[in-house]
């Protein structure tokens, strides 16, 4: 039986077929998903740097999403502060109306059923937006120490001022935290991403350029290797026929 072994020439040629196909198909790959690294063989370092990256940059989005929420909770708040002050300078009108020389026993009554309802009206900015109200107030109800019918209209006025200082000052806190803390950690992390992703991208984005001139190169590279290949079995399959004696 004849038998026709490939020559060191053979050999070599296919395996410069078998490169030019894997480096054509590597490049296709990173045009295609955009990527230098696509498995840990493309660069076992970097792509351990560029998971870091990418975990760095889910913890930044959440603590960017941490600072929205607490925002928004702070917006609620400096809402409620403002109704609550809206409400507390409309109280104090109130008891300033109800200790007028002629007013009636009948209309003071009338002004107190106002300021329970204004206090009733505070609980529930209270209770909706999380500020809370100075129990203090509870004095201005009926019955109580500062009401206006039959109570000490300066003990009402004393609890609405104070109170109103007090929201006052939590306004201006919190506007103080919004402007010093949140809006700063803001910025920072906006920084940080960004400069995290250009990092991450300098690391595991294929650079479109180099790839698409390596695309070139590699199917030039693939083709004269075909071509290579082709002829070496035209030449071998010629010597075989010959040997046959058919040529």
């Amino acid at each position: 039986m004849l038998s026709v072994r490939p020559s060191g020439v053979g050999y070599t040629a296919l395996n410069n077929l078998s490169r030019a196909n894997d480096r054509l198909g590597d490049t296709t790959l990173k045009l295609a998903t955009g990527l230098r690294i696509n498995t840990a063989a493309d660069d076992p370092a970097g792509l351990i740097a560029a998971e870091q990256l990418r975990g760095d940059l889910v913890d930044l989005a959440a603590h960017q999403r941490s600072i929205g929420a607490e925002r928004s909770q702070l917006a609620v708040q400096q809402s409620g502060r403002q109704l609550a002050a809206g409400i507390l300078h409309d109280l104090r009108g109130l008891v300033v109306e109800a200790t007028g020389d002629t007013v009636s026993a009948e209309q003071k009554a009338a002004i107190q059923t106002e300021i329970d309802s204004a206090l009733d009206g505070l609980d529930r900015v209270a209770d909706t937006t999380g500020i809370g109200v100075h129990a203090a107030l509870q004095a201005l109800r009926t019955g109580g120490e500062g009401n206006v019918v039959d109570g000490d209209p300066a003990v009402a006025t004393e609890t609405i001022d104070a109170e109103l200082s007090r929201v006052t000052q939590a306004a201006a806190a919190a506007g103080a935290y919004e402007k010093y803390t949140l809006d700063v950690d803001q910025r920072l992390a906006e920084d940080q991403a960004a400069i995290t992703a250009r990092s991450l991208s300098e690391i595991a984005d294929a650079d479109y350029a180099e790839e698409a001139s390596n695309l070139t190169r590699d199917q030039i590279t693939l083709g004269a290797s075909l071509r290579t290949v082709g002829l070496l079995n035209q030449i071998r399959g010629e010597g075989i026929l010959t040997l046959l004696g058919v040529k």
